[in-house]
């Protein structure tokens, strides 16, 4: 499964956090605080949009509110599925001590 750098950090950071729900503002750490702060709303839509996604490939599940034209995430939780792809996300991170 093809995801992005800003979706397997998500996954990531979901995995390794201890409270199985995580807030949506935890995530705004994968931009550097002086970007993010220059363009805070569009930095915010793109997260929405890969908690979107991740909700859609069911690797998480979103907790907020539901309008008729948009969802309003507050919180999220990996599922099984979501836990596994975390892990192997997590494997490919660690670097392969080399054989001599």
């Amino acid at each position: 499964m093809r995801l992005s750098g800003l979706q397997k950090y998500i996954l990531g950071q979901c995995y390794l956090n201890k409270n199985s729900l995580i807030a949506k503002a935890d995530f705004y750490g994968f931009y550097p605080k002086k970007e993010f702060a220059e363009n805070k709303k569009r930095r915010e839509d793109i997260i929405h949009n890969s908690l979107e996604s991740l909700v859609a490939k069911d690797l998480l599940i979103a907790f907020g509110r539901k309008t008729a034209q948009k969802w309003f995430i507050n919180k999220v939780k990996l599922t099984p599925k979501g836990k596994r792809e975390a892990r192997e996300i997590i494997k490919q991170r660690q670097r392969k001590l080399p054989i001599k």
